[in-house]
């Protein structure tokens, strides 16, 4: 028995996943207000591009990251291992602007599902925003949107 134990213990253990970039972390937590609602508008993935062009200095290589995140939606556990990174890299404004290009992310179809309130409140929470930034990001999509 304790041989056993004492091979269980021998074996090599997994390396840990290699840290998450920046980028990726913002384009992963853009794919999970996109896929809140279970449904994929072609608007919602024009605003997601858009958003990491200008965000980023990714130029043509936006579409690569798009890609590699949708791939690897369905192999994220949650949305703490994207605002992590997030958090450990971004600052406060950087933060609130994320926060309102998810919510641009989820009226670029023109229907805010419930689901998606949801998920970007959560992440606003995650990202240590106060509940007030939150539905100023909000209110502030919601006013560019109108004019």
């Amino acid at each position: 028995m304790i041989q056993v134990l004492k091979q269980l213990f021998q074996q090599s253990i997994p390396q840990q996943a290699p840290q998450l970039s920046y980028q990726r972390a913002v384009a992963g937590l853009l794919m999970e207000v996109m896929f809140a609602d279970h449904h994929i508008a072609p608007e919602e993935e024009i605003a997601i591009k858009t958003f990491l062009k200008e965000a980023t200095d990714l130029g043509d290589d936006v579409d690569v990251l798009y890609e590699e995140a949708k791939q690897g939606f369905d192999e994220a556990t949650d949305l703490y291992q994207f605002t992590k990174v997030i958090n450990a890299d971004a600052s406060h404004l950087q933060k609130f602007e994320l926060v309102k290009g998810l919510w641009h992310v989820a009226y670029a179809d023109g229907d805010l599902d419930a689901h998606e309130d949801h998920r970007i409140r959560r992440i606003s929470e995650l990202l240590f925003m106060p509940h007030s930034e939150f539905i100023q990001a909000k209110l502030a999509v919601q006013q560019e949107l109108a004019q």
